[in-house]
């Protein structure tokens, strides 16, 4: 008997059956479509690989009012061939840790049958825990389905071409970035969003910051506007008719969920996932569901960590989430990152007055910190290589950290980071590389 049968191969599924395996448990992990789940497979790499190769295309233009020349020719075959690649090493490179750790990995769609057997390629597996790590899969406007036209964030990759110009609904974290990376390999990119700003869950300036850059960077972007109906490769948004070669639709996404499963073993769910407590478990208490099946948070980072907690919990480790102090980041140009709570008395660094940003010649955005009660609270960065950065504020908010605990450690000359250290001193007006914004008494 298995101490733990994990449903799903995806970063919440692997690093859950590892800490298990590390804890002395007999683990087995099921997996039907590759390991990395969509965070390997169909998003987070992928789109990451395809972003950093648009970031060369980028500087290289950008280079040549620095006395650079250079042009740069697309082979998107090749590209693709390459982006498929890096995804095939990362996932051989999860398999090789699961046996390293002794874990079973078997092929196959798992069906529960009970809370402690699951079915897989017609053989039971008898377990004392079972942990469903299943994801998420991206939904279509109500009435209209994926299709060679209409392309979800996974199918779009699967595409030969390039396509000439792109109409992307949803202006979240997949419509926003897809619209960065897309415009930069050369596609004419329109992004829609019916909320009154880009990001519309994250506060207005962030939005706006965004929406400022993408304009400057020749995306079309519409916002406070809401599709009425898709006729082909046409997007009708009240009497405008916009058309492109593909339509991406970015709106969202749902948990993979079995209802009957689900109910034949009696654990809740709702429509937005399964329902867990802060130890991962179900209301079942051997039963326990991590990642985007929980409706909690899409993120990868988030998925790692709660696969962790589950498995100390199944190996008698009492452990609880902590979502206090949660990064997340925005793969645009330039990137965003954020954490904490964005509020309370704020300072702000640009990074027009950044060295290192004026030695990248690229000082677009700024870093923003909030404090609360002398601690920090919240920050978020746009920069580049923000994804990069942000884990020092998120360390610095999980320590309840001064924010002279951080600006009195000496950070190192010239890098971004320093813009960190200036947006805290910003604060109270003591900025070192700002125009003073006290008012001389004389």
């Amino acid at each position: 008997m298995y101490d733990a049968v994990i449903i799903g191969g995806g970063p919440g599924g692997y690093t859950c059956a590892i800490r298990a395996a590390q804890l002395g448990g007999k683990v087995c992990i099921i997996e039907k479509n590759g390991l990395g789940g969509t965070c390997t497979q169909r998003g987070c790499i992928p789109t990451k690989f395809l972003h950093s190769m648009g970031d060369i295309i980028r500087k290289t233009s950008a280079a040549k009012k620095n006395g650079l020349e250079g042009q740069i020719e697309l082979n998107f075959g090749l590209l693709r061939k390459k982006t498929k690649i890096t995804v095939d090493k990362l996932a051989s490179g999860i398999k090789m840790l699961l046996e390293s750790n002794g874990i079973e990995l078997i092929q196959g769609e798992a069906y529960i049958i009970s809370q402690n057997k699951v079915e897989v390629n017609k053989t039971i597996l008898y377990t004392k825990n079972i942990v469903i790590a299943t994801g998420s899969h991206p939904i279509c406007i109500p009435g209209y389905q994926f299709d060679s036209n209409i392309l979800s964030t996974s199918t779009i990759l699967d595409l030969e071409n390039l396509p000439n110009s792109i109409i992307i609904i949803g202006g979240g974290y997949s419509g926003c970035e897809f619209a960065s990376i897309l415009n930069a390999l050369g596609s004419k990119v329109i992004l829609i969003e019916e909320g009154n700003h880009l990001m519309p869950l994250q506060i207005e300036e962030i939005g706006i910051t965004i929406e400022r850059y993408m304009r400057l960077d020749g995306i079309d972007v519409m916002t406070r506007s809401r599709v009425a109906k898709i006729v082909d490769n046409k997007v009708l948004i009240g009497e405008r008719k916009i058309e492109g070669e593909k339509i991406l639709m970015c709106i969202g996404r749902e948990p993979n969920i079995i209802q009957d499963e689900l109910n034949k073993i009696n654990v809740r769910y709702n429509r937005r996932g399964i329902i867990v407590n802060e130890m991962m478990q179900t209301n079942v208490p051997n039963v326990f569901a991590i990642g985007d099946v929980t409706g909690m948070y899409e993120l990868a980072h988030v998925a790692s960590k709660q696969g962790e907690i589950a498995a100390q919990n199944i190996m008698g480790l009492k452990s609880v989430m902590d979502y206090s102090c949660v990064p997340s980041c925005i793969f645009t140009y330039p990137e965003v990152a954020f954490v904490g709570n964005l509020e309370g008395r704020i300072g702000e660094f640009p990074l027009a007055a950044s060295a290192k940003a004026s030695c990248l010649s690229d000082s677009r955005g700024s870093f923003k910190v909030f404090e609360k009660d002398g601690i920090l609270n919240g920050a978020y960065i746009i920069a580049p290589h923000a994804g990069e950065m942000i884990s020092e504020a998120a360390l610095a908010i999980k320590m309840h950290l001064k924010i002279e605990d951080v600006y009195s450690t000496i950070h190192a000359h010239p890098t971004l980071p320093e813009s960190f250290v200036d947006a805290l001193r910003d604060i109270n007006q003591e900025s070192i590389h700002l125009p003073s914004k006290k008012t001389s008494g004389v």
